[in-house]
């Protein structure tokens, strides 16, 4: 089976080379896509996509900002589950990240360039997952990170996270399953426990 993976925002795919590795060990064909988080052209990156995904059948991993991307991609390149049939998530804010509105908030959010175009800023209404694909959504619950300051100084209570991203945030309604593990937002990416999920799920597919 291939395994499509897409990193998250101000990083690139070395940083997702380990859990590439690991996973190739098992014996998944692997792509590890690198793409500009700040100053992505999007229907060049879904071309990428595309041309990675080819006939498929392909799972798409995507940590933090690259899961919206996967979304994003999926909705608007209307991928079929033949292709893709399964998303899994690294703490991805399916709802939006209160951080990059925080950043807003002191005026620093041109720091985010153009990944707010794959909707990572939260917004009034609730989200449901717009794909046919099985979502496998995990989160993190160590707060390492600038979520629970950010949390004490602006919030009347410091929510559970992965001190990036909330618990909360990485729920959406129509997920298959939500799975959170004792890592931060970054430790995630690194941990064995993750790589044992991931191979767990795939392998339920009966494609692996």
């Amino acid at each position: 089976m291939k395994i499509v993976i897409l990193h998250g925002l101000f990083m690139n795919k070395l940083i997702m080379a380990p859990l590439a590795l690991r996973l190739e060990q098992l014996g998944y064909n692997v792509v590890n896509i690198s793409y500009p988080s700040t100053n992505a052209d999007k229907s060049r990156l879904f071309e990428h996509i595309d041309e990675q995904v080819g006939e498929g059948p392909a799972v798409l991993l995507g940590h933090s900002l690259g899961g919206l991307v996967i979304t994003d991609y999926l909705v608007h390149q209307d991928v079929s589950v033949e292709r893709v049939p399964m998303v899994i998530t690294l703490g991805t804010p399916h709802q939006g990240a209160q951080i990059a509105k925080d950043m807003k908030r002191v005026n620093i959010d041109n720091l985010l360039g153009s990944s707010t175009q794959f909707g990572l800023l939260p917004t009034d209404m609730s989200k449901t997952w717009p794909v046919p694909q099985k979502l496998i959504s995990i989160a993190g619950k160590v707060k390492l990170g600038a979520r629970p300051l950010l949390d004490r100084v602006w919030r009347d209570e410091i929510e559970e996270s992965d001190g990036t991203v909330s618990i909360n945030e990485t729920q959406i309604p129509g997920m298959s399953e939500h799975i959170v593990v004792k890592h931060s937002h970054t430790s995630m990416v690194y941990s064995r426990e993750v790589v044992n999920i991931i191979d767990k799920q795939c392998k339920a597919l009966n494609l692996a």
